[in-house]
């Protein structure tokens, strides 16, 4: 333990990543002791200590060291097999990233824990998720297997934040701080029903939760998967317009059908699309997250969540986004809808 009165020596394997970073910055405000380790062996935030290594040929760094708990973020299920053994016993506890995925596509519309999971042969040739749902699965398995002690086992969802580096999310803000400052068309594109549900989760909430649960040892399967609420999709662009600083009416949106999108975008790839386009990806209606509420998890307002993406891009002096749709692409399309 930390010389720190109620401070907890935690180590993020994986630290250098979107979650990880914020893990270590949620258990760093915590009070606790931190300890990332990665390739590059740089710490993500100050404070921290950084270690250097390979989760497949190279965990020298871990040997001989001691820690309360870990949080593990890797896909490798032989990976996870070899940190889960060489750290059962130096570590009193273990938190492992999974993903909402990992649920059978055949099975509830509001899939939790519990419910049953993909299993190997079952899947479609056009299921893109099998694969590394099956990973995951199998890290799981092992860590059950290898690890002796509590494990926390935390399936994420879509995750956005600051420091995203999908920017899928971070579109919607940015192209309506752009609009309002005049620098792109107030005629917004919009995908399908703007009564339609949807689901994501700022990584900062699953930090902080993931850091309690570690904390206090907490052990199980917790879907993390916000926003722990109904909220449809014109509520969440309703809100990043408030962070970009607009109110109703501000801008023009033309709510094109998904059909008409999904055939219109077939050349761009769904991680290259500002969320909520056809998600053909997700089986699920929703994903049960009242397990995990009930043991603390919160969620913040998706307008917290937009108006901090835009400090932190504003802040680092960004302009370009990973993902998104150039202002002539966006254009022809909703003339396209338009004209439909």
């Amino acid at each position: 333990m930390s010389g720190v009165a109620g401070s907890v020596q935690l180590l993020v394997l994986g630290g250098g990543g979107f979650l990880g970073r914020h893990i270590a910055t949620a258990a760093v405000r915590a009070g606790h002791d931190v300890t990332v380790f990665s390739r590059a062996g740089t710490a993500p935030v100050d404070g921290v200590e950084a270690l250097a290594g390979d989760r497949y040929d190279d965990l020298t760094a871990l040997h001989g060291r001691t820690w309360d708990a870990v949080l593990d973020t890797f896909s490798d299920p032989d990976a996870v097999s070899a940190t889960a053994s060489l750290l059962s016993g130096p570590v009193g506890a273990y938190g492992y990233v999974s993903g909402m995925s990992v649920y059978h596509p055949a099975g509830p519309a509001v899939p939790g824990a519990g419910d049953p999971v993909r299993r190997e042969g079952e899947a479609t040739e056009d299921d893109p998720l099998q694969e590394r749902s099956l990973a995951k699965l199998a890290a799981e398995a092992a860590l059950a297997e290898r690890f002796d002690g509590p494990t926390a086992i935390l399936r994420v969802g879509v995750l956005v934040g600051p420091h995203d580096p999908t920017d899928r999310f971070t579109w919607w803000p940015v192209r309506l701080d752009r609009a309002l400052a005049g620098d792109a068309e107030r005629t917004v594109l919009a995908p399908g029903d703007p009564d339609r549900v949807v689901q994501y989760t700022d990584a900062r909430d699953v930090a902080e939760f993931a850091v309690a649960v570690l904390d206090r040892r907490g052990e199980g399967v917790f879907d993390t998967v916000g926003p722990g609420r109904a909220q449809p999709l014109s509520a969440v662009l309703d809100a990043c317009l408030r962070a970009a600083g607009g109110a109703p009416g501000d801008v023009d949106w033309v709510w094109a059908g998904e059909r008409y999108l999904r055939e219109n975008l077939r050349d761009v790839e769904e991680e290259q699309r500002p969320l909520w386009f056809p998600e053909d990806q997700i089986p699920q209606d929703a994903i049960d997250a009242s397990g995990a509420i009930r043991q603390g998890l919160r969620f913040r307002p998706a307008e917290e969540t937009a108006r901090d993406v835009l400090a932190q891009l504003r802040a680092e002096g960004r302009t370009e986004l990973t993902a998104g749709l150039d202002p002539d692409r966006e254009r022809a399309l909703v003339e396209g809808w338009v004209g439909v």
